[in-house]
C-alpha cells in the first residue's frame, strides 16, 4: 500500500498494477480492518491523482469525504484537497488544504503539514488567481523551513527544482 505513497513523492509511477492488486485483495476480504481498508483507499486516491484520472478521483473522494478527519499516513485533508484538484474543483480544494494547515498545525504533524503547505502553493501557483503570490510565497518558505529543519530531502529536492 506504500506504492502510491512513494510514489506521489518520487514520481515513479511503475508499479501501480502491484499496487491495484493489493488493494483489490484488500478491498475484497469482508473482515478487513477499517485501518487498512482507510490505506487502501488513500492509495487508490493518491494513484488517481498521479494518473490524473477524474473518475477514480470522484470515487474516491465520495468514501474518503464520509470518513473521519485524522492521519493515515498522510492527513485525510490533503487526499481530499488532491482529489479536489484533479477533479477541477478549485474552490473546494482550498477549503480542505485549509483545513488541513489548520489540522496539522494544532496536532503537530511537522512532516505533513510541510507537504500540505508544498502542495497548496503548488496549486495557488497553477490556479494564478488575483491574490497574487503572497499566500504561495509564504506556504513555500513554511515549507522550505519545515523540511530543512527536519531533513526531509524528498521535499527540499521538490522545492529546489
Amino acid at each position: 500500500m506504500m506504492i502510491p505513497y512513494v510514489a506521489r513523492i518520487t514520481g515513479a509511477v511503475d508499479r501501480f498494477e502491484t499496487a491495484q492488486s493489493a488493494v483489490d485483495s484488500i478491498l475484497s476480504t469482508p473482515t478487513v480492518l477499517h485501518a487498512f481498508k482507510l490505506a487502501a483507499r488513500n492509495g487508490l486516491a493518491l494513484a488517481a491523482v498521479m494518473k490524473g484520472d477524474d473518475s477514480s478521483a470522484r470515487e474516491q473522494y465520495q468514501w474518503l469525504a464520509t470518513q473521519s478527519r485524522g492521519m493515515a499516513g498522510i492527513s485525510s485533508d490533503r487526499v481530499l484537497s488532491l482529489l479536489s484538484q484533479t477533479m477541477g474543483e478549485l474552490d473546494q480544494t482550498s477549503h480542505h488544504f485549509e483545513d488541513g494547515l489548520v489540522y496539522c498545525r494544532d496536532s503537530g504533524y511537522g512532516p505533513e503539514l510541510a507537504w500540505v503547505c508544498h502542495d497548496y502553493a503548488e496549486m495557488l501557483l497553477e490556479r494564478n488567481t488575483a491574490g497574487g503570490l503572497a499566500k504561495p510565497v509564504d506556504l513555500l518558505n513554511e515549507s522550505a523551513s519545515i523540511s530543512s529543519e527536519l531533513g526531509m530531502r524528498p521535499l527540499w529536492h521538490v522545492q529546489r527544482h
